[in-house]
């Protein structure tokens, strides 16, 4: 335990540290977001060029313009909603994660689990490794990994139930700096099948730093290597704003 505290420690304050995050209650970003996943849920192109709203230290939620001009959406774990350009809900959808059960990569979305996805997805990545103090979370230092000719150190994050995410069990790679380089998980909204995200282009916003050039690859269990093609998510970060 020394040691995943010791690590904590210094990747958190890499990102930006406790203070200066705990100053902050939203996130905004702009985002480009693509990959072969929109495609097969036939959801193509969707979140091509959208605005991202998310509060920091819960999970809440939204999208806008989404799948019409003025719509918008609303995320918390137990509820997802699309709200139209009078303010009122048009579609909504209670226990999201409930409507996945018996889903594989290749069952279609509907617009509401695509809001699930996105929107939980999304906090989730803009908001590690900061988010890792938030209530339940279960963190261990494991074996760390070799990455070419640098070291990664791992943390396992044991998430509770009552953060929506892609699986329980997760596993994040470090940097000998302490950036996040690697993010492994098995999502249960695709059958639990396994991914990776590989991030690049860390900038600073408002004093936190994030990477800005994401992307999710197919990943194997068996020798925990990942494949670079096809791109199941392409995430490029445009601009965050903190306030």
């Amino acid at each position: 335990m020394a040691n995943t505290n010791e690590l904590l420690t210094k990747v958190l304050k890499l990102h930006g540290g406790t203070d200066k995050w705990n100053t902050y209650q939203t996130l905004k970003a702009h985002v480009q977001i693509g990959g072969i996943t929109w495609s097969i849920k036939g959801q193509e192109g969707v979140l091509r060029d959208v605005h991202f709203t998310g509060q920091l230290h819960e999970q809440q939620a939204s999208w806008q313009p989404i799948f019409e001009e003025g719509f918008k959406s609303e995320f918390t774990p137990q509820r997802v909603a699309l709200i139209d350009t009078d303010g009122n809900v048009a579609d909504e959808l209670i226990n999201p994660l409930g409507s996945f059960k018996g889903h594989k990569i290749e069952t279609p979305w509907n617009r509401l689990q695509l809001v699930y996805f996105s929107s939980y997805a999304t906090w989730n990545y803009l908001t590690a490794p900061l988010n890792f103090l938030q209530p339940g979370i279960q963190l261990n230092e494991i074996e760390p990994w070799q990455a070419d000719d640098e070291t990664w150190r791992r943390l396992e994050v044991i998430y509770p139930d009552s953060i929506a995410t892609h699986s329980r069990r997760q596993v994040y790679y470090f940097s000998e700096e302490g950036y996040l380089k690697r993010h492994d998980y098995w999502p249960r909204v695709l059958g639990g099948s396994s991914a990776t995200q590989i991030i690049e282009g860390y900038k600073e916003f408002s004093g936190i730093k994030t990477g800005t050039k994401r992307r999710i690859y197919i990943l194997n269990d068996a020798d925990n290597s990942y494949q670079t093609e096809p791109v199941l998510v392409s995430i490029d970060v445009l601009d965050v704003q903190f306030q």
